[in-house]
């Protein structure tokens, strides 16, 4: 899950169409996780920094680190 995050990150920085289906079902499968997280943008019009992708990556280490601690015991 964190590497889609990470391809969907660097893609923004490339133009591509959002509807062909491989990076469809990247958008489909990383949405419910970047979701939550981009209404923490930085900036205004015309320029905003997202860090939905650096956010939500940080909640998911946290959630694999507790899950492993509570696993292993």
């Amino acid at each position: 899950m964190i590497w889609a995050i990470v391809i969907r990150a660097l893609l923004s920085f490339i133009p591509h169409s959002p509807h062909q289906k491989v990076i469809r079902l990247l958008y489909d499968v990383t949405d419910p996780i970047l979701k939550p997280f981009q209404r923490f943008q930085l900036g205004g019009a015309g320029f905003a920094v997202d860090f939905s992708p650096v956010l939500a990556i940080i909640v998911l280490n946290i959630l694999r680190s507790v899950l492993m601690r509570l696993l292993i015991g």
